[in-house]
């Protein structure tokens, strides 16, 4: 893979190629892997994209409410699937202020967090829907973290095997989170192989790795 440095300040989107599936590298619990993912969810017109977001440790609703912010307008369509126990319904807006409000329609839920057979199978429908209609679909998955804790990686490599090789199909654009920090760098390197960039933070400074 090809590496170069990257400011956090400055926006991903520039490194990435539409229709890649990308590993971003990085702390769960971070306001700058917060940016670069939100980032890397608003690629084009907003009304235009299509937004997937595949949850297993953030609420909906909070999920739904900082693309909203990022974004300040609703997306073309947008499917949150929540799984296990971060189930929950995007509720309307309380905020008082300006952000659309995003509507229960918008939520699937799956309580199996280890049911990847389920979990590819609602993807599919999703992206099955979404085709033809003209934008440009996005998608975020966070995270492996915690996937990693109900499967192992062998079935999660099989998994995403599978995966990305839909959305390739599909020229979606995702990104799927990984914590370095919380899994050995044996798991690192399997999953890395999956992808056609990995955008790693360090020290500060964002590193894009592409074929």
């Amino acid at each position: 893979m090809q590496s170069k440095g990257h400011d956090e300040s400055e926006s991903l989107t520039n490194e990435v190629e539409r229709g890649a599936c990308v590993l971003l590298l990085a702390p769960s619990i971070h306001a700058t892997t917060e940016d670069a993912c939100l980032d890397l969810l608003t690629f084009d017109d907003p009304t235009d994209e299509n937004v997937l977001w595949v949850t297993y440790t953030r609420s909906p609703d909070t999920c739904v409410r900082d693309w909203l912010t990022r974004a300040g307008t609703k997306s073309r369509n947008m499917r949150v699937v929540s799984v296990g126990e971060t189930t929950r319904s995007a509720s309307a807006n309380a905020s008082g202020d300006d952000v659309p409000a995003p509507g229960d329609d918008v939520v699937d839920t799956l309580s199996n967090p280890g049911d990847l057979t389920g979990l590819g199978i609602k993807l599919s429908e999703v992206l099955k829907q979404w085709s033809g209609d003209g934008g440009q679909t996005v998608a975020c998955f966070d995270s492996l973290t915690a996937l990693l804790q109900y499967a192992d990686l062998q079935t999660v490599y099989k998994f995403l095997h599978v995966l990305t090789g839909r959305f390739d199909a599909a020229d979606v654009t995702a990104h799927f989170h990984l914590d370095p920090d919380a899994c050995d760098q044996q798991t690192v390197s399997t999953l890395t192989s999956l992808f056609d960039t990995v955008i790693e933070l360090d020290n500060g400074e964002w590193t894009v790795r592409s074929r």
